[in-house]
């Protein structure tokens, strides 16, 4: 357990050290590409202008890593994850020192950011991983978020070690970055473990080879596919580059140039003091990253309501809708307070809209099977990275020549076209809306006889001794008692004969047990367990209220049908009806639950009522019926 603890924290530190490296420029690229605004900007970026050319110091590292992608997926299915992440961990750490080295130029830069973006595309691998050792469902599910959480957390982390080294120059915090991934080459080579190794064995499962069980979808684990569905696959990979294209309107656009030119650049082009200092959008834009924390914790409840597809889909729409708010907001008077909610509804907004970007990864490790899991996770990072290189510099060129509202609009037009790509992904199984799953006393558990449970469920007549031993392996187990369904009094009609003949059996058998259990709680060592048994059948017995008011209200139109069937006219004499049923059913235990002081009495008052019943039966042949049968004159007990 403490291999796998430890594994997967390198896991995360190298995800987060990559990410840093990824993004840990970005809030500088706006001053490297404004010649004279420091000493360390680029003298020229011919033959882009700002924007295009502030969207091309991103795209040059992201084709890097789009094109790693394709092959760290695959490769770590061949020659294992930990390999693939080290050859990455050690190549990125030259990377990072060879774009410090090349700063000099733009298209130095640029070449040198592609080339340590070759040894960047690692995420996939730590997907694939998560998929490797994790079986359950909705813990991959919940994991697989952390990793991508890691990751973008990495990428607001970057950006805030860029502000914090401001001063000692644009391209220095290279050079922290290149520190962090030497560090996690070494935590690799000491705590990362491979999937395949014996320290690490799949949470959920009892070996490392070992077989799901026919109920594994009740108990919450994930069967693979044996082959890889490529229409499913594609389906969710072009929706899923559909919304990052779409999410490139909301960020980095409603930033720069939207709110830059907003709050900034208008100010400073007419000599007055802006609204938003250059400091200030780069906290912004950095910080906004850390938003994916919150929506981390939102992603599991969503995927719980609508399933990972379903919450693919409202991330798409949250994305156009609070792009569209932020839109109207930012072309508005632009004054201390407009810039305040610009602020307030794109931080509040913002968690909303990861849940689409959440919900790739868990999709596409359901449809896996397990030799491609890291083909699936390396394609669809590759089209991931291909458009978050490409989108942010395609919308600048669009900024540059149609305006930056035009552009926003275009790529609000795409958030809300990838919700309808995504939502037929809805219908597919697995992906959408998980099935209610039932409770453990509405379904067969492993071990229990499957025909027999779903036979009782029915309503349908079951030995009552099996199934009082099925209710006590379920206590025993600290598992809920069957709750056997209620047939309609229509559906029992015609077998109430049948129903009559096996009374004889339950009430021996019912006698037996409550002799049992008395002749149990007799002895002193059940005396000091009775706090405990008592919990343990509290809790087997126990049901949600809407089963127990349900039961209730079936039995209740149950005994009505008998009655009238039997010609009671309960209608013209209810209060008769009412004593006959507080007579032949007195009260066995009036508190809520059993207690060590009432138990006792309890099990006794239920020997009693069923001994009555016995003797009935013995007297006439008839259980039920002698109590309220056709013609037949109620017994009452005293």
């Amino acid at each position: 357990e403490n291999a796998l603890k430890y594994s997967l924290w390198t896991l995360q530190f190298h995800v987060v050290a990559n990410s840093i490296n990824t993004k840990m420029l970005n809030p500088n690229f706006a001053i490297m590409c404004t010649p004279g605004a420091s000493e360390d900007s680029f003298d020229n970026t011919d033959p882009f202008d700002f924007n295009s050319a502030t969207y091309f110091l991103p795209l040059s590292s992201l084709m890097g890593v789009a094109i790693a992608s394709i092959f760290t997926g695959v490769m770590s299915d061949k020659i294992g994850r930990k390999r693939i992440i080290q050859i990455s961990t050690l190549g990125g750490t030259l990377g990072s020192i060879g774009m410090y080295l090349a700063r000099d130029t733009f298209w130095g830069f640029c070449a040198a950011s592609f080339g340590a973006g070759l040894f960047r595309g690692t995420l996939p691998v730590a997907m694939a991983y998560i998929g490797d050792v994790f079986t359950s469902k909705k813990e991959k599910s919940d994991r697989l978020g952390v990793i991508v959480g890691f990751y973008v957390l990495g990428n607001a982390g970057g950006g805030i070690f860029a502000i914090l080294m401001g001063d000692s120059g644009l391209f220095t915090p290279l050079l922290l970055g290149a520190g962090f991934m030497a560090l996690s080459y070494v935590l690799s080579m000491y705590y990362l473990i491979e999937p395949g190794d014996a320290q690490v064995i799949p949470v959920g499962k009892d070996k490392l080879e070992d077989d799901e069980d026919e109920d594994e979808e009740e108990d919450g684990l994930h069967k693979r596919p044996e082959t890889l569905d490529g229409g499913t696959l594609w389906h969710i990979i072009v929706g899923a580059f559909a919304d990052n294209v779409g999410s490139t309107a909301l960020f980095p656009l409603c930033l720069s140039p939207l709110a830059l030119e907003q709050y900034y650049l208008d100010f400073v082009e007419v000599g007055e003091s802006p609204i938003m200092t250059i400091t200030a959008y780069q906290w912004l834009s950095v910080c906004v990253a850390l938003m994916v924390i919150p929506g981390t914790l939102i992603t599991p409840m969503v995927f719980d309501r609508v399933g990972a597809a379903g919450g693919c889909v409202f991330g798409n729409v949250a994305t156009g809708l609070l792009t569209m708010a932020l839109l109207f907001i930012g072309n508005g008077k632009a004054t201390t307070g407009m810039f305040a909610f610009f602020i307030i509804v794109m931080y509040l907004g913002f968690p909303l809209t990861v849940v689409s970007q959440l919900s790739t990864g868990p999709m596409l490790d359901l449809i896996a099977p397990q030799d491609k899991i890291g083909y699936a996770q390396g394609l669809n990072n590759t089209v991931m990275n291909l458009g978050m290189a490409v989108a942010p510099w395609i919308f600048g060129l669009l900024a540059d020549f149609l305006g930056t509202n035009p552009a926003i609009w275009i790529g609000i037009g795409v958030s809300f076209l990838a919700g309808v790509i995504n939502w037929p992904l809805m219908l597919k199984p697995g992906l959408g809306a998980p099935n209610k799953k039932l409770g453990e006393e509405h379904r067969f558990l492993k071990g229990e006889d499957t025909e027999f449970v779903e036979q009782a469920l029915r309503g349908e007549f079951v030995d009552p001794g099996a199934l009082h031993t099925i209710n006590i392996d379920r206590a025993k187990n600290g598992k809920k008692a069957l709750l056997p369904g209620v047939r309609s009094y229509e559906e029992d009609k015609a077998e109430l004969k049948e129903l009559r003949k096996h009374a004889k059996a339950t009430f021996e058998f019912r006698k037996q047990w409550n002799d049992t259990v008395l002749s149990k709680l007799a002895e002193p060592d059940t005396q000091e367990r009775l706090p405990e048994i008592c919990k343990t059948l509290n809790y087997a017995y126990s049901a949600n209220p809407e089963d127990v008011e349900k039961s209730h209200q079936q039995l209740g139109e149950w005994f009505a049908a008998y009655l009238r069937d039997g010609g009671y006219h309960a209608q013209v004499q209810p209060t008769i009806v009412k004593q006959m049923l507080m007579l032949a059913f007195p009260p066995i235990m009036t508190d809520d639950e059993l207690t060590p002081e009432n138990i006792e009495e309890t099990f006794l008052n239920a020997r009693r009522v069923t001994g009555n019943y016995l003797e009935i039966e013995k007297k006439n042949g008839y259980s039920y019926a002698s109590l309220l049968g056709k013609g037949s004159s109620p017994t009452y007990f005293s």
